[in-house]
C-alpha cells in the first residue's frame, strides 16, 4: 500500500514540475523577447499599402455618397445610393399599385 501512496504522489510531483517547468520557460520568453522584438522587415510597405487603401476606401465612400454630374450633355449624374435604393423602391410600389 505504501508504494501505491508513493507512486501517486510521485505522479503529482512530476506534473505540477513539468507544468512548472512549462510556465518558467514562457515567463523567460515573455521577458526576454516580447518587450524588445523588432520593427518588422517590411513595416514601410505596410504602412504605405494601409494609406493607399484608406484612399481607396475615401474615394468609394465619396462616390456611393455624392451627387455628382458625369456628364452634362447627356444628363447622366451620380446620386447616392441611398438616393437610389429610395427612388426604386418608390418606382416598384408605384408600378404594383398602378397593376392592381
Amino acid at each position: 500500500m505504501p508504494d501505491a501512496q508513493a507512486s501517486k504522489s510521485n505522479f503529482v510531483l512530476t506534473f505540477l514540475g513539468g507544468v512548472g517547468a512549462i510556465l518558467i520557460f514562457l515567463l523567460i520568453l515573455f521577458i526576454a523577447y516580447l518587450p524588445n522584438r523588432p520593427d518588422r522587415v517590411d513595416a514601410d510597405a505596410v504602412a504605405e499599402r494601409q494609406a493607399k487603401a484608406d484612399e481607396a476606401r475615401a474615394a468609394g465612400i465619396q462616390k456611393i455618397t455624392t451627387l455628382e454630374v458625369i456628364d452634362a450633355d447627356a444628363g447622366i449624374s451620380r446620386i447616392p445610393v441611398s438616393d437610389a435604393m429610395q427612388r426604386i423602391v418608390s418606382e416598384y410600389r408605384s408600378e404594383t399599385s398602378d397593376a392592381e
